[in-house]
């Protein structure tokens, strides 16, 4: 699990591996551990889990940071 000092809330605009949550958004359960998460796109267009626990409001948005951060299986989905 992540620890709330190593994500300081003043940090402008996103951190590494952070998102805005999808407008929309449903939330579903990863395949691997059951996690809530939900899905959106990199810059690149690529899908990217989100996890519903890291949520934090900021300037009015919702920041998620990426799942493979606090997934313990997150090794056996990376792409090789």
């Amino acid at each position: 699990m992540l620890e709330q000092s190593a994500l300081p809330l003043d940090t402008p605009g996103p951190r590494r591996g952070e998102y805005v949550l999808p407008p929309n958004a449903k939330i579903e359960r990863c395949k691997s551990c059951g996690a809530e998460i939900v899905w959106a796109r990199t810059d690149a267009g690529k899908a990217i889990p989100l996890s519903v626990a890291t949520a934090q409001t900021r300037d009015g948005r919702q920041w998620l940071l990426s799942h493979f951060a606090d997934c313990e299986h997150a090794k056996e989905w990376k792409r090789r």
